[in-house]
C-alpha cells in the first residue's frame, strides 16, 4: 500500500480519556495495572485526547494538557503526554500525524509552547518533528530515561 493510500485511510478524532487507557497500558505501562494509565489532569476541561484511527481500529493516541513547564517560560504552554502507537503500526507515520494534530490543537487554543518528557529512545522521533532537547537526560522512576523536549507551534 502506498503512503498516500495509507494516510487517506487514517483519521484523527478527539476521544474520551478512558479510551486512551488500552494503548497507554500496552505501550507505556506494560505489565502494570490499567489504573496506572489514569494520568493527572486527564479529565480537566482543557485537556484534549487525540486518537488516530485506521478504519475502525484505534492505532495511536496522544493527550495535550494546558500545563506549564518550569524550565521553559511561555505565556500559554501545553504539554504532550501519553503518546502511544500500537506496536504493529509504529514507524508508519501514525505518531507524526498525532504530533501534527496536537500542534494544530495548541495553535487553535492560542498556545505558544508544546513540551513533553520524551523517552530517550523516542528523542530522534521528536527531533525529526522540530522539537529541541532542553538540558540533560533524567530518569523517571519506574519508567526510564527521558529528555525534556519542546517546540513552538
Amino acid at each position: 500500500m502506498s503512503h498516500a493510500t495509507y494516510f487517506a485511510r487514517m483519521r484523527t478524532t478527539r476521544i474520551p480519556a478512558r479510551a486512551t487507557w488500552p494503548l497507554r497500558q500496552l505501550v507505556l505501562r506494560p505489565g502494570r495495572p490499567v489504573e496506572d494509565c489514569d494520568f493527572p489532569h486527564d479529565t480537566d476541561a482543557s485537556t484534549i485526547h487525540l486518537g488516530a484511527w485506521s478504519e475502525d481500529a484505534l492505532v495511536g493516541i496522544a493527550s495535550v494538557y494546558a500545563e506549564a513547564c518550569a524550565q521553559l517560560p511561555a505565556a500559554k504552554p501545553f504539554r504532550l503526554r501519553g503518546m502511544a502507537v500500537h506496536p504493529d503500526r509504529q514507524g508508519q507515520g501514525v505518531g507524526a500525524l498525532l504530533v501534527h494534530e496536537a500542534l494544530e490543537a495548541v495553535r487553535a487554543e492560542g498556545g505558544d509552547l508544546l513540551w513533553c518528557n520524551a523517552r530517550t529512545s523516542a528523542s530522534g522521533f521528536y527531533s525529526g518533528l522540530g522539537f529541541a532537547v532542553e538540558g540533560e537526560a533524567f530518569e523517571l522512576p519506574g519508567i526510564g530515561p527521558h529528555h525534556l523536549m519542546h517546540r513552538r507551534p
